[in-house]
Parts: structure tokens; sequence; C-alpha cells
């Protein structure tokens, strides 16, 4: 739903997603997931088993060593992953179609778990 509201409503781009952390240590199912949610290509390089403290250590030395007007893309490609492969999962439309389904009956079981609570309460 919070992609709804970035792409469709705010009207966010994205290219392709770089998959790290621990969703991502086995190459394939994650990407497959998030290509699909995000309807976007997600690329997994060697490293992607590293997660939260590798990745806030990639933007400590960003801050500290880019050079004037260098983007954090552009570090990132350019001088942090400039030697490495990744392996790019492309979105299956039918794997798009199938999670655009299930998010929609998801938000409609909404209004159940909604009366559920109340009636608790």
């Amino acid at each position: 739903m919070g992609l709804d509201i970035l792409f469709k409503e705010e009207g966010v781009e994205v290219e392709e997603i770089l998959g790290h952390g621990g969703f991502f240590k086995t190459k394939g199912p994650g990407q497959r997931i998030l290509a699909a949610a995000m309807n976007v290509p997600v690329t997994v390089m060697e490293t992607a088993g590293e997660g939260g403290a590798w990745g806030i250590a990639l933007l400590a030395a960003y801050r500290k060593n880019r050079r004037e007007g260098e983007s954090l893309s552009d570090y990132l490609q350019e001088r942090v992953f400039a030697k490495e492969t990744g392996l790019k999962a492309e979105p299956d439309p039918a794997d798009v179609a199938g999670f655009d389904a299930f998010i929609e009956r998801y938000k409609a079981g909404l209004a159940i778990e909604r009366a559920a609570v109340e009636r608790l309460l």
C-alpha cells in the first residue's frame, strides 16, 4: 500500500532496486517477490548477505569521502560496486498480476480486521 502511495500518488519512479540484507542472502526467491511487488528489476550482488550495519557504514563512507557534487547513486556505482557483478531479476508479469491481486484482497480484508477490533473493544 505504501508503494501505491509512492508510485501512483506521489509519482516516484524507480528504475531498479539493489537488494541487500538477509532477505537476499539466497539469490532468486527474494528478488522475484520484490520485483513483483514493485514491478521493477531487482539486482543482487555477492555482498547481498551483508545487511544493516554494512549499509549504514556505506552511507557514512559516502558522507566522509564523496566528491563535491557526487550523488550517492554515482558514489555507489562508480566507487563501491564498480567491479561487482550482480544477478538481475526482471519482474514477471504473472507474478506482478498475482501480487496486485493479493494486495487488493488484503486491502479489502482490512475492514474485517477493523470490525473485529471494534467488536473486542
